[in-house]
């Protein structure tokens, strides 16, 4: 007990000395924002959802924020220049990526509601039946549904085939080079798209 109330001046010192620490070296200030930070589970943030770099081998499933690429029947991979959306190139290249999010959280399923973002960061849209990127807007002209060859309920993952259903009910088409949005009835050919992902 001696020794305690020997480290009590000290203490008493310590505390002193607290209170004349300039503002720069005290504890910051606790915002609705670092309360809201200290309530996540995981180093995703709110919802434990994190932004995924991973090739596709390691991670097949697709989620909201990911990077993925669509290649037509061609072999070729779609893709954006000029704000127009082709199918020119076998390649995994910036013009050919493209991001995938919805309002909801969780993976992609078919039938979801999805919005495609080219490397511009502007959002794949269809106006009548031409298809192009000029807009950031998540509106009715930027929503698809995703729906996917064999139907199921199971995640979109690298591999499946897919079909983009624009909001005039018509499927994204690709015929040589052009993609469009001419045709309500999906068919393996020119509608169809496969999923990749950037690999290792």
């Amino acid at each position: 007990m001696g020794r305690w109330l020997q480290g009590l001046p000290l203490l008493r010192l310590l505390l002193l000395s607290a209170a004349w620490l300039p503002s720069s070296l005290a504890a910051p200030e606790v915002t609705d924002e670092v309360i809201a930070a200290r309530k996540w589970k995981s180093w995703g943030g709110p919802g434990g959802r994190m932004a995924n770099a991973g090739p596709a081998e390691l991670v097949p499933i697709v989620s909201p924020g990911d990077t993925i690429f669509f290649r037509a029947y061609s072999g070729k991979h779609l893709d954006v220049s000029n704000n127009k959306v082709y199918a020119r190139r076998s390649l995994h290249g910036a013009r050919q990526a493209f991001g995938i999010d919805k309002r909801e959280a969780g993976s992609i399923h078919p039938g979801d509601r999805v919005y495609i973002t080219s490397y511009s960061g502007m959002r794949v849209e269809v106006n009548g039946e031409e298809v192009r990127a000029v807009s950031p807007m998540r509106g009715p002209r930027q929503e698809f549904v995703i729906e996917r060859m064999g139907g199921g309920t199971s995640p979109i993952v690298v591999g499946d085939t897919i079909f983009l259903k624009a909001h005039t009910g018509k499927h994204l088409d690709v015929v040589g080079t052009e993609v469009s949005a001419r045709f309500v009835n999906e068919g393996f050919g020119f509608h169809a798209l496969k999923v990749e992902k950037p690999s290792r």
